[in-house]
This record gives C-alpha cells, structure tokens and sequence, in this order.
C-alpha cells in the first residue's frame, strides 16, 4: 500500500539503543570505581559462598613429629550472599516508531540514557548502602568494619568538616589512614578514599592557610596517602543517625569485591499494542567484604 510505513522495532533502532547502554560514563560506576569487581561468577546462580577473616591467622613453632598444627581455618568465616537482577526497560508507542520511519531516522533512543543512568545508581546503591529490603549489607555497613566518629573539634564543637579548618581535616584523614596502615603487613597498602560530593568540594577549595594557598585536597595528594580520592555521593547520609561520612578502603580484591555474575544484558523486545517494551538486566551481589579491618569509616563529617 502506498505511503504505508512500518511500525515496529528494526535491528538499526536497537543499535542506537546499545551504543548508549553499554557505553556508560564512567562517572556513573562509582562503585566499580572504588571495588574491584569478579565477573567469573555463573549468571544461574542463585547464591555466592566467600570467606570473611576474622583475624590475620595463627603459625608456630611446633616440636619434631607435633600434630597441633594451628589451622587458619578457625580465623575464617563462610558467607553466602544471594544474587539479584536488577533490572529496568524502555518502550516506545506505534506512533513513534512511526514517527521515525516517516523521517527515515531510528526512534529517539534518549530514553537509553536513562535506563542506563538508574541502573548504575542501583548498582552503587547496592555496592555502597546495600538493600534492606532484600537484606544485602553495603561495603561500608559491613560487619567488622572500623568505624569512627568525625572528632567535634570544629568550631562551635562541631564535627561537621565545614566548621573546621584545613589542619583539622587532614588530622582527621590521617588518623583514620593510621588504622589500616598499621595492620600487620599494610604498611604500604593502596588505600582509596571515598568522599560525599559537598565534603569532596570543601577540600577542594578550602585552602590551607593564607600563606600556603595549597588546597586540602592537593595537600592530600601530595601526601601520597591515597591512590584515589573519588567523590561518592551514596556516602550522603551514609552514617550514624543519618549523618554524612567519608571512608578508607583498601583496594584489594581480598579486602573487598563487587560481584557481577551477568553485565547490564538486553532481553528481546515485547510487543504489548500500543507499546513495544526493550527491557534490561544485570546479574549483581553487591560487595562482599572479606576483610572487613581494612575497611574504615568516619561518621558525622
């Protein structure tokens, strides 16, 4: 029939829609950012099995022919963490597919961007918060982890960084270094530090005094304390009582690791008139954490 145009999803549409989703910013994967991920696990998986340290492990001197050999078996913990989909999708009415075929173009495939953007917050949110709901444990509320209180020595007896000076800070960042750097065998340990994005800005413009016009932020890295120092902004409202905190983590897929069975995937369209849905997934576990000591988080900044 003359001027008949047709109205369903064609292979060029759906690849416009992947160029977008499986090209994502890489400020948007925060927590692949801070962990190191695993990817080796099956996607039919319905749970993961680790092992949690409780301590760093027995050894000694034993006599000729002694059988009370210590076992590092006692100072290890099994977990079993489950795996979720995650998942979200895109539609596009008869009309605009339509639409686009009588410009000759593919269907406005903006709707991708989004899809993406809410599954890597989703991701994060996980990785960093977990989900109560589903009973998963975020990195940073992980049983074992060192936790601190942001010292009230801000003026007015604050603790919050905004009402510190740039000596205080550091003071604090350093105190909170300290206590993964003194584990046995940590001395040199790579540390990544996690900041909520207004903390983040703080030191980036508070300079350190007015004759050192130095920011806080470039003291840091010039300290060489960090090997990254990465805005998170899952660490808004992230401690005690809903205050604000900033973490250390080493960054070691022994000390902690996001688990990823299955990337973001495409399923295969759904017709439904008048809509067709393209729907997403990711197979993911959150963070497990198999050295929680070298983890630390300060509240109340």
């Amino acid at each position: 029939m003359p001027g008949k145009v047709q109205s369903t999803i064609q292979s060029r549409d759906l690849e416009v829609i992947d160029n977008i989703i499986y090209e994502p910013k890489q400020e948007e994967l925060t927590a692949r950012n801070v962990f190191p991920q695993k990817y080796d696990v099956n996607e039919g998986a319905e749970t993961y099995t680790y092992y949690v340290m409780s301590r760093s492990g027995a050894a000694k001197i034993i006599a000729n022919g002694a059988t009370d050999i210590p076992l590092v078996d006692e100072d290890m913990v099994k977990h079993s963490v489950s795996i979720y989909s995650i998942a979200s999708a895109l539609s596009f009415t008869v009309q605009d597919i339509r639409a686009a075929r009588m410009q000759g173009t593919t269907v406005d495939a903006s709707k991708a961007t989004t899809v993406r953007r809410v599954m890597a917050e989703k991701e994060n949110a996980i990785a960093f918060k977990g989900d109560k709901k589903h009973a998963i444990k975020g990195a940073f509320e992980a049983a074992g982890i060192q936790v601190m209180n942001s010292p009230v020595t801000g003026e007015g007896g604050l603790s919050k960084w905004e009402s510190k000076t740039a000596e205080q800070i550091i003071d604090e960042l350093g105190e909170a270094h300290t206590k993964i750097v003194t584990l046995p065998g940590y001395g040199t340990a790579p540390i990544k530090l996690c900041l909520p994005p207004k903390q983040y800005e703080i030191i980036n413009k508070k300079r350190y005094s007015n004759e050192d016009k130095r920011t806080v932020l470039q003291i840091i890295r010039e300290s060489a304390w960090f090997t990254d120092i990465i805005r998170v902004p899952d660490m808004v409202g992230l401690g005690t009582d809903g205050t604000d905190s900033f973490a250390l983590v080493h960054s070691s897929n022994e000390t902690a690791e996001l688990i990823i069975p299955m990337e973001i995937k495409r399923h295969p369209e759904e017709y439904n008139f008048p809509r067709t849905k393209v729907p997403f997934e990711e197979r993911i576990a959150g963070v497990v954490v198999r050295f929680p000591n070298a983890i630390v988080r300060c509240d109340g900044i």
